[in-house]
Formats: structure tokens, sequence, C-alpha cells
């Protein structure tokens, strides 16, 4: 699970500390401190407790050769060093490598970039300190009906399959109006989740455990009863963001099956989220509010497309829009696909069985359970679906899907 990051920007020049963190405003994840060293100072003040969780050096022309001795009077144990540099220097950059400096970033700035990289180097650090927390991974459609609940409920189960109660999963509904998760499990929903959010302040590992449904393969629920009206505006970040923080450690991973909207609540997952799967099927009406889904992930939210995946659920190899569309529009995107077996979704659903349990030899049963071990991993050539009977291996890239590669 992402966490907010605490980053001290360390620098002698009150703009151009100014500069970085200014450019740096918008990425929800950092919470920046600036410090201005005075001429000649070369000790850190008493910053150190707690500790940063990165130090960022802002160089300009204004800090000669002391930035480094400014480094080397760091106490140990030192958080991770960055650097931000208008300078291009080969010198400058195998002293800031030598001195233990984990990356040297130029300006201007690319922000995404760079949040991306501390975010990746202070969670390596802390899986060492065994503090790497849960793997969250959450579901959401870009365009209703598109079977992101269907899909979460049943990777959830898969992985308890596998985990046959050695690692701790949890499966959460975030739905508050129109959750059907228990539905698809054969569980009765409970108000969990709104008693959850509401004593979220003194909510804890112990505390959660009253408020989750269990089911028998070991996978734990936290659902919405519908005894209750929610509104979107009655879920603040700032709850949603206590109540990840509660989660956090008491499961190995957490499912997070997200309505389909952007606001403060689901923002707050989605920053938080190792993975974001995106489930979509092949239509032009799909692959625009994919695009504008995306869109508003990555320059909106600022996260990262590396932690994105998109799933093509129900695909059909003959269908006009073609697994190669979605690859084209969004090169960067690792792209997965699911088999149609209307049949079978149809009948877990309308059973409470999830589909491994149903139909453990079908298709779909093991793409969703290699989905289940590999939905953070890059897309393997054995996870492409084999190309339909007389299509052609290459088709003109031509007609209205070119709009979407503008």
């Amino acid at each position: 699970m992402y966490l907010n990051l605490e980053i001290l920007a360390v620098g002698r020049s009150r703009d151009t500390v100014a500069a970085v963190t200014e450019d740096l405003h918008d990425q929800l994840m950092l919470a920046l401190t600036p410090l201005i060293l005075g001429d000649g100072q070369l000790l850190l003040p008493e910053y150190m407790r707690p500790l940063p969780d990165a130090l960022l050096f802002c160089v300009d022309d204004q800090w000669g050769d002391d930035v480094w001795q400014v480094i080397e009077r760091i106490p140990l144990p030192r958080p991770p060093l960055f650097m931000v540099t208008s300078s291009n220097e080969v010198g400058l950059l195998r002293t800031a490598m030598r001195l233990g400096v984990r990356d040297v970033f130029s300006m201007p700035l690319n922000p995404e970039e760079l949040t991306s990289a501390i975010s990746r180097v202070v969670r390596e650090e802390r899986s060492k300190r065994g503090e790497s927390g849960s793997r969250l991974v959450a579901f959401m459609n870009t365009k209703g009906g598109s079977g992101s609940s269907l899909i979460a409920a049943n990777v959830a189960s898969a992985m308890a399959q596998e985990a046959r109660f050695s690692r701790r999963i949890l499966l959460v509904d975030f739905d508050f109006q129109f959750g059907g998760l228990p539905t698809y499990l054969n569980l009765v929903a409970r108000d969990g989740l709104i008693k959850a959010m509401e004593f979220v302040d003194t909510l804890d590992h112990s505390a959660l455990q009253g408020y989750v449904i269990r089911h028998d393969s070991g996978l734990h629920l936290l659902a919405a009863a519908m005894d209750e009206i929610i509104v979107p505006e009655d879920v603040s970040a700032a709850r949603t963001a206590k109540l990840l923080d509660a989660m956090n450690g008491a499961y190995e991973d957490i499912l997070f099956d997200l309505p389909h909207r952007i606001d403060a609540s689901t923002a707050a997952v989605l920053e938080r989220a190792d993975v974001i799967a995106l489930v979509a099927q092949q239509s032009v009406a799909h692959l625009h509010d994919t695009k504008r889904l995306v869109f508003l992930l990555r320059d909106r939210l600022g996260i990262a497309t590396e932690r994105i995946v998109l799933l093509v659920n129900r695909y059909d190899p003959k269908a006009e829009v073609r697994l190669e569309d979605f690859e084209d529009v969004f090169p960067q995107l690792r792209v997965r696909t699911l088999p149609g077996d209307y049949l079978r979704a149809s009948e877990s659903i309308n059973l409470g069985v999830p589909i491994c349990e149903s139909a453990p030899r079908s298709e779909l049963c093991r793409s969703l359970q290699a989905l289940a071990t590999g939905i953070d991993k890059p897309v393997a050539a054995s996870d492409r679906p084999a190309q339909a009977a007389g299509e052609a291996p290459e088709r003109k890239k031509k007609g209205v899907l070119g709009l979407f590669r503008r």
C-alpha cells in the first residue's frame, strides 16, 4: 500500500526550494517541508525526530561543493537521499552516487517521475525493515456494467483458495449504495463498512475483525448493508485515509471494488493502491471512457501508469474492437483479457458460488487464477489469448478507432 511520504526539501536558495515544492504541490502523496540552510551551515538541525521518509536536496548555482559536506555530516541511519539540480555535469552525478544519493532529477521536474521514484525506494526500505504493509488492489469499471464486481469477488476468492488460510485476504465493497459483493459470495450483508467508517478514529486491527464477514474459503469481506442511504459526500477523504491506515498490515492483500466514479473517497483509495485494475469491454464506448479515466488517474491524480492494468472482460477475438486497439491506444499499460462465459458467470452470481468452485476446469477459472497470482506482474506471452481462426495477423489501423490514437 502506498503511504503518504514526509519529505524534507533542503536548499541554500529560498527561491529554488520554493520552485521545487511548487512543482510537487499537486502530488498528494508527498508532504514537503522546506528547510533553508544559511551560508556556511553544514549541519542539518535536529529535524530527524522522527525521521522523514526521504531528503530531497535542491541544488542550484548558489550551492557549491559544500552540499557534499552537508550530506557527509548527516548522521546514521539516514533516510533515502535524492537530488534536484539544473546541472547535468557528469562529475556531479558521480559524486552524488558515491555519497549514496539514490537518484538525481533534472530541472524542470517531471513530478510524476520523481514521486514514483521516491515512493519505490521508500517502499523498498520499509520492506527491508519488515514494514512493507498490505498490498492494495483496486478494481474499477471504466464504464458501468463491465464486470468489475464479478472479477474482484472471484479474484479475491481465488487468492483465498490458493492461500489456504496461510495469507489474510480482505475484500472491500466500497459502493455504499448499491454494493453487491455479499450476494456474489452467498453472504448476508451487514453494516460493517458503515460502522468501521463511523468509528474509524479508534479503529485498529482487532476492532476491524468485528466488522468483517467471513467466507468459508478464509476470505474476509467488508461491506455496507442497504438499511441506510449513504451519499458520497458523507464519506470524506480523511476518514477513508484513516480506514486504510487501520487496515494496513492487518491483511497481506486488500482488494477494493470501487464504484464507477472519482470523488474524494475513491481518490484516496486509488492514490494508495499498488495496482489499479480497470475493467473494460470491447466497444468504442468502453474505449472512449477508458481513455478518459486513464487521463484522470495519470494527469489529475498523479498515478504512475506502471500501477495500472487494463482488464478486457468477456474477450471476443472476433469483435470489431480488437485487443490490439486497446494496446495501440494504451501502449504504456499492461493489458490482460478474461474470456466471455456468460452461462458460468450468471450461474456463479445467481448461486453465490465463486467460478473456481462451480467450474474449476473452465477457461474463465484459469484466467481468474492467473490474474490472482500475477495481477502485479508483467503480462507474459502465455497470458495473451490465441488469435481467432482465420483472422489476419495484422489489419490496417484505420476508421473510427484511429481517433483514439491521437
